[in-house]
């Protein structure tokens, strides 16, 4: 019985430690952060980007494809799902943050970028120039703003799947205890 507690009491002791676990990648979800992220994406993105997925409503990019086509020589992708196929968890929305941060020019003068290099495997060489000014003094707050507006739109329901995790795990913590209490009664005449 004493081995059954233990076993219970480290795995509440697991659950609350999981739960406290915090990503180290800056990235906050709270809900004016992601206000501020739609703002700037609407400023500074929305122009090439757009989010077909984007709940209540979609938003359309400013430009129009053949416009972009001519512009860049490509058509910019949609953005709805960017931070959820960069990455598992918040690391897709990390990758949109190093994205918008990580623009520098290389010896012959030619923009590159960073981050786009580490995904892709090649020169860095991107078609889209920084949305953002590399001298604004709020590039990294509003990079981390538009990374966490970007996430929420991919990942809608991220709070609520969160805040549900710990009543999950937490009945399954009491029904296991329960399990555990009933099959001890069931089999205690029982000798091996």
């Amino acid at each position: 019985m004493k081995e059954g507690v233990l076993v219970i009491l480290l795995f509440v002791l697991a659950v609350n430690v999981m739960a406290e676990i915090k990503d180290n990648t800056g990235i906050d979800l709270s809900p004016e952060n992601v206000e501020m992220g739609k703002v700037v994406f609407m400023n500074h993105c929305r122009p090439c980007h757009g989010l077909k997925y984007h709940k209540p409503d979609p938003i359309a990019p400013l430009m129009d494809s053949e416009q972009a086509m001519d512009v860049f020589g490509v058509v910019p992708p949609d953005l709805s799902l960017m931070a959820r196929a960069r990455g598992r968890g918040l690391e897709g929305a990390f990758y949109i943050y190093r994205l918008l941060t990580t623009y520098y020019r290389d010896g012959d003068g030619a923009l590159r970028n960073r981050a786009f290099a580490e995904w892709g495997g090649g020169d860095g060489t991107t078609a889209m120039p920084p949305p953002i000014d590399a001298d604004d003094p709020e590039l990294h707050e509003k990079a981390l703003s538009v990374a966490s507006f970007l996430y929420t739109v991919a990942d809608p329901v991220y709070h609520e799947r969160r805040t549900l995790g710990i009543y999950v795990l937490s009945y399954m913590v009491v029904l296991t205890l329960l399990l555990f209490i009933v099959n001890k009664r069931t089999w205690k005449d029982i000798s091996s």
